[in-house]
């Protein structure tokens, strides 16, 4: 895959209209959007696309790329070229050559990991030290799953005199996998490492907010040099077009998706029409718990790092929190404190404490969202909301505990569960 994208040039972005000289490579390895899949033989030749789309630094809202944006007819020429691959490459076959592959790939995040971490910083808005945390979580899925390729082994079993049961692993064959784009490159590795590991050829289907990532890192992977044609696919799309064909296709009989719990739900119903297989990560609250015994001054800094870190556009980003009645008070009015002292600010900038919303839809859901809380009874305790300094791109955290409980002494870790209703809300 090459799309437009911008690279760091002596403290400048520059625009670059030309392929790099790593796209030979990237012909060999990867169908992508841009490339003309034949009949018989995926050849990277590129092909322009009639539907572009844009990609923006979500901090000044300022064009910073383009890219092919036909999400359908991307879709299937990608199945396409993973089906040869599976079926006429020695991938599913050849377990030494998977694991060699899979360390090159890790090899090659490392080696351009400054490169990644300037693009995903520009792009998805993440704090340089934010982007690092993602770029060097990669390579060690990788390695992880070349080790496992070389640990494959089935089962044999003798159930009586004379006979003999085996078990053997077999791979799925084509695997669709639905990327999306608060962390983009290490949630696209854990999800293809072992599909490749498991013998399969994967379709990687990734935002448009991020393109100029998958851009980047699709050179990046193309450095594996053992990696067959077609092994690998990637696509990107604003829409879901082509999301749909991967759920939908009978030749992708297994499914990675990380998003809403809405979305999938609806993967899995059309999925289960053909008796896909899933991987779903879905959804998350992640209430934060807080005893009556706990260090403040070692635990407010983590709380309000839980809570601005990829600015609360992760999963695993607190959103709610459990206080013991004991301590309620004094830690509401600690982390109010914190969180009113943050430097909300571009990614570029060092001093700031947390990036960007992704893009103008993002503010809004979340600024809507906070509306409502309020609408609802919800008390203020710091009031966020779009930063007018930076166009209203950049959303200032919220914290609201109104119409709300305290824990109850009871500090069973049970009892706190079964109360989730009752903490102060973070969102």
């Amino acid at each position: 895959m090459v799309l437009r994208h911008t690279s760091k040039s002596s403290g400048h972005y520059r625009r670059v209209r030309r392929p790099p000289e790593s796209a030979g490579r990237i012909s060999r390895a990867l169908a992508t959007s841009e490339r003309q899949v034949n009949d018989d033989v995926f050849r990277g030749t590129f092909v322009s696309s009639s539907k572009r789309g844009r990609s923006i630094d979500p901090a000044t809202y300022e064009t910073i790329g383009d890219y092919p944006d036909d999400g359908g007819a991307a879709a299937q020429s990608a199945i396409e070229a993973a089906k040869r691959a599976f079926r006429g490459t020695a991938w599913r076959d050849d377990a030494e050559l998977r694991a060699r592959v899979l360390d090159q790939m890790a090899s090659a995040i490392e080696r351009n990991r400054e490169r990644l971490i300037d693009i995903l910083s520009l792009e998805n808005g993440k704090l340089l030290g934010e982007a690092a945390l993602e770029i060097d979580g990669s390579p060690s899925k990788l390695r992880y799953w070349a080790a496992m390729v070389r640990t494959e082994a089935g089962r044999a079993t003798s159930p009586k005199p004379g006979s003999l049961s085996v078990i053997l692993r077999q791979p799925m064959g084509v695997a669709g996998i639905i990327v999306p784009w608060n962390s983009p490159v290490i949630l696209s590795v854990r999800s293809f490492a072992p599909a490749l590991a498991a013998r399969c050829s994967v379709v990687v289907k990734m935002p448009g907010q991020t393109a100029q990532v998958a851009s980047v890192l699709t050179e990046v992977l193309a450095e594996a040099t053992d990696l067959p044609e077609g092994v690998v696919n990637m696509f990107v799309e604003s829409g879901a077009d082509g999301a749909a064909l991967l759920v939908e296709s009978p030749d992708v009989p297994t499914i990675s998706f990380t998003g809403s719990t809405q979305t999938g739900r609806t993967i899995g119903a059309i999925g289960a029409k053909r008796m896909k297989r899933f991987g779903l990560e879905l959804g998350g609250k992640t209430p934060m718990i807080v005893f009556d015994d706990a260090d403040l001054e070692a635990m407010l800094p983590v709380l309000e790092k839980a809570l601005t870190i990829f600015a609360g556009q992760f999963c695993m980003t607190g959103s709610r929190l459990l206080v013991h009645s004991s301590i309620y008070e004094l830690v509401r009015d600690r982390l109010a404190e914190r969180l009113r002292a943050v430097k909300v600010g571009p990614a570029s900038d060092p001093a700031s404490d947390m990036g960007p919303l992704i893009d103008k839809e993002n503010v809004a859901r979340v600024d809507s969202v906070v509306k409502d809380a309020l609408s609802k009874g919800a008390t203020v305790v710091v009031r966020g909301g779009p930063v007018p300094a930076f166009g209203k791109r950049c959303f200032f955290p919220s914290f609201d505990a109104g119409g709300i409980r305290q824990q109850p002494s009871d500090r069973a870790a049970g009892n706190v569960r079964s109360r989730h209703n009752d903490p102060a809300v973070l969102r």
